[in-house]
């Protein structure tokens, strides 16, 4: 009779914490952070340094937000808490980089795709699926990149996978592949002018800092070569051309320069570009799902994507021991045509 008595209060206990069991899980489920903060990583291609300075300011982040929500300055300082005249001067700032402006006297938007945890749920699983497909199908077609830089006199010191590495990631994905669509102009276009001659693509992307992109390309000049570095986040320096000799990295002469980017060319056209044609429309149909493609182009909001899945792709080949990635960075020297 006891033993009764006890299961019946024990069930009695259970069924009055059972309201408040499901509404904490719900709430926890359905938690989601406020609507505008500063936990936000931002990304460029190519890389803008100035950009990111000016991006690293929170209260720049958190106007950007702002603006993504359709608010005006007034109402983004008041969910913010950041001074209204100091959130104007930073618009000033941002108007000035060409990174947000106003539509019209009432309206004003970034000039760039701003990303939220949302969107990451509504478009995670064509994500990994356009990452992975793409990524079976660039290692298929390893064989033929390794062929062409077998004969490469100027590549004899850099082992096999790490000057797989520095073509396909700095050379090919980060590289051809973006001067592929920009000549072919059906899914991305050439950059928007920022400020001065600066042309880049920009995204604001919200609470997983590689989703703004971990892989970073940063090109210059030196000496009649043209100087390329691949790898996480920016480099602290410029690798010198003596100190890639010394190190006997990938130095390019005329000849080979030219042969690789004509490889590279025609691979990036002829082989990478027609699978994001055929699988145009299913990207397009993933994009629109964003809240950013109600004010941001197909050009704006491809630019991360396709970001998203070469650092996806590269990942997988680094999985199966086809590339090895740097400790820091990879750099290479090709020399410049005619110099």
């Amino acid at each position: 009779m006891r033993l009764v008595v006890h299961m019946k209060s024990r069930i009695l206990v259970f069924a009055a914490l059972l309201p408040l069991l499901a509404t904490t899980g719900l709430s926890q489920k359905n938690q989601e952070k406020p609507k505008v903060h500063a936990d936000f990583f931002f990304g460029t291609y190519p890389v803008a340094r100035d950009a990111e300075t000016l991006l690293g300011n929170p209260k720049v982040r958190m106007l950007l937000v702002g603006l993504h929500n359709k608010w005006n300055i007034e109402k983004t300082a008041k969910e913010s808490g950041v001074a209204e005249d100091e959130l104007e001067r930073l618009f000033a700032d941002l108007q000035e980089a060409r990174l947000a402006d106003e539509i019209d006297q009432f309206d004003s938007r970034p000039i760039l795709p701003v990303v939220r945890d949302k969107d990451m749920k509504k478009i995670e699983k064509n994500l990994q699926s356009h990452t992975s497909d793409f990524a079976a199908y660039l290692r298929a077609n390893i064989p033929e990149i390794e062929t062409a830089l077998a004969p490469l006199t100027g590549a004899k010191g850099v082992p096999q996978p790490q000057l797989l590495y520095q073509v396909v990631v700095g050379a090919i994905l980060f590289g051809g592949m973006h001067d592929a669509f920009f000549e072919d102009q059906t899914i991305m276009v050439t950059p928007r002018r920022r400020v001065g001659s600066q042309r880049y693509y920009a995204w604001l992307i919200e609470s997983d800092q590689k989703l703004a992109g971990v892989l970073k390309r940063e090109q210059w000049e030196s000496d009649g070569y043209t100087m390329v570095a691949i790898g996480q986040g920016l480099a602290k320096s410029k690798v010198s051309l003596d100190s890639l000799r010394k190190e006997n990295g990938m130095v390019l002469e005329e000849a080979e320069a030219r042969r690789l980017r004509s490889f590279i060319t025609i691979f990036s056209k002829e082989k990478l570009l027609p699978w994001f044609k055929k699988n145009r429309e299913s990207i397009r149909t993933t994009i629109a799902l964003m809240d950013a493609g109600s004010y941001s182009s197909l050009s704006d909001v491809f630019a991360w994507y396709y970001d998203q899945i070469a650092n996806g792709a590269v990942s997988e080949l680094v999985a199966s021991r086809k590339i090895q990635p740097p400790d820091g960075h990879y750099a290479f020297a090709l020399k410049a045509p005619g110099r």
